[in-house]
């Protein structure tokens, strides 16, 4: 397992044989694009399946989206199966109303609950 802390977020990924968990917490904006990018590129490179845990993010911004959209591409193109895990609050409505949770297809949680 490998375990980073950026300014406003922090990331870990444990590794298995040919797959990967990507886990973001914290809140990532613009700041941390360039990192968050590089990181997904890094982890779509090394493993057959990725999974993005967002449990513990709070806050992502348009540039992550991008990143996420990217990413997304990347795997495709490599055929490595990307999915997103337990995204909630601001992040999940972020996702859904943007049009990426479908963008991924395969979502490993449940949609959320109406408050």
């Amino acid at each position: 397992m490998t375990v980073a802390t950026e300014q406003t977020w922090h990331w870990h990924v444990d590794v298995g044989a040919d797959r990967r968990v990507l886990a973001l917490s914290g809140e990532i904006d613009m700041s941390g694009a360039d990192r968050l990018d590089d990181l997904l590129h890094e982890t779509v490179a090394e493993a057959g399946a990725v999974e993005i845990d967002l449990a513990g993010l709070t806050f992502i911004d348009s540039t992550v989206l991008s990143i996420l959209v990217g990413a997304h591409h990347h795997a495709v193109d490599r055929g490595v199966d990307l999915t997103l895990l337990n995204a909630t609050g601001q992040v999940r409505r972020i996702l859904d109303l943007t049009g990426i949770m479908q963008l991924f297809g395969r979502v490993a949680d449940p949609p959320p609950t109406a408050v």
